[in-house]
């Protein structure tokens, strides 16, 4: 009987080991990133490129809104938050759902700061493509709407705003919820995230020098709120200090 007991615990330890090890759970390494937005959004192309530059990073991934949100989820759950912290078209270039995230959330530790350019593109459902239909809508998340004015003027479209976001607005092109003929405006990834649907046009942007850059980092929540001026000044830093993989 003891022959028999010793024979269980060593093959239960057997499997407690294997089943850490395809959980992918080892000592030191973060097993999960909370990131912001969604699937098929600029942050997944950022963490995607992140993970392919940095292979020791890599973890099992999170889409979990904004900012704030990805802050406080990474903090109760002792793991990584992913959030854009700049973009070139922002007078100031600080995200400003970042700045207040960073007046609720200390950050503790920078792992990575990565910048990619914002690069948009028009995807249509692919039964469209087969017929040949012309594009008559175009959605998508407003801002996104706001930042191809050139391309959009001489086509005379109606405009379908989506607040859910770019990624929610190419979901529901690629499943015909919309008239025919309407195009979704969002990163290239969403091609590969939604079938049905495929890449028509690239860099529509009015502006061609657009980029921005994320943090992954820990974060810890404060015990008092900061002013957004001491936010800002505070995210500037953790910037500041951190070594941009993609400038390297």
């Amino acid at each position: 009987m003891k022959k028999l007991n010793k024979y269980i615990l060593s093959i239960g330890a057997v499997l407690a080991i294997s089943l850490a090890f395809f959980m992918g759970t080892s000592t030191g390494t973060n097993s999960l990133v909370y990131v912001q937005a969604s699937k098929g959004s600029f942050n997944d192309a950022a963490i995607t490129q992140l993970f392919s530059l940095k292979p020791k990073l890599r973890a099992d991934v999170i889409f979990s809104g904004t900012p704030k949100n990805v802050f406080k989820l990474a903090n109760e759950n002792n793991e990584l938050a992913f959030a854009a912290v700049t973009n070139s078209t922002i007078e100031g270039n600080l995200v400003q759902a970042s700045v207040k995230a960073v007046q609720e959330y200390k950050i503790t530790d920078v792992k990575a700061l990565i910048s990619i350019p914002i690069e948009m593109c028009v995807l249509m459902n692919t039964d469209d493509i087969k017929k040949k239909n012309e594009i008559k809508y175009i959605a998508s998340h407003p801002a996104a709407l706001k930042q191809i004015y050139k391309w959009k003027t001489p086509l005379n479209v109606e405009e379908i705003s989506v607040p859910e976001g770019t990624a929610a607005a190419a979901e529901k092109v690629s499943q015909n919820k919309y008239p025919a003929g309407t195009a979704a405006i969002g990163s290239c990834v969403l091609e590969s995230t939604y079938p049905h649907l495929a890449v028509v046009a690239k860099g529509v942007q009015d502006n061609k020098n657009n980029n921005t850059s994320f943090l992954l980092a820990k974060v810890e929540k404060r015990d008092t709120l900061l002013t957004e001026l001491e936010a800002r000044a505070e995210l500037n830093k953790a910037i500041s200090t951190s070594i941009n993989i993609t400038e390297k």
